[in-house]
C-alpha cells in the first residue's frame, strides 16, 4: 500500500516564462516520492503532491536552487 501523500502549496517569484515554469516542473518531478506537480505559467503557485519522504523544505530548496524565490501559498 502506498504511503499516504501529503500536499505542499507555494508560491515561486521569478518565473518570467513558460520555459520558467517548465524548469521548475522538471526538477520537482526529478525527486523521488514526488506522485504530481501542478504548475501552469503565468500562475506562480506550485501545487506538489509527494510523499513524507520528500519534505516542503526540500521542495522549496529543490526550486531554490534553480535561482527562484519560495514563499508559502
Amino acid at each position: 500500500m502506498d504511503q499516504a501523500l501529503q500536499a505542499t502549496t507555494l508560491t515561486v517569484t521569478g518565473m518570467t516564462c513558460s520555459g520558467c515554469a517548465s524548469k521548475v516542473d522538471k526538477a520537482l518531478r526529478g525527486l523521488e516520492g514526488v506522485r504530481d506537480i501542478s504548475l501552469h505559467y503565468p500562475e506562480t503557485t506550485v501545487g506538489v503532491l509527494h510523499s513524507a519522504s520528500v519534505t516542503p523544505e526540500v521542495i522549496r530548496e529543490t526550486v531554490t536552487s534553480l535561482g527562484f524565490e519560495v514563499t508559502a501559498a
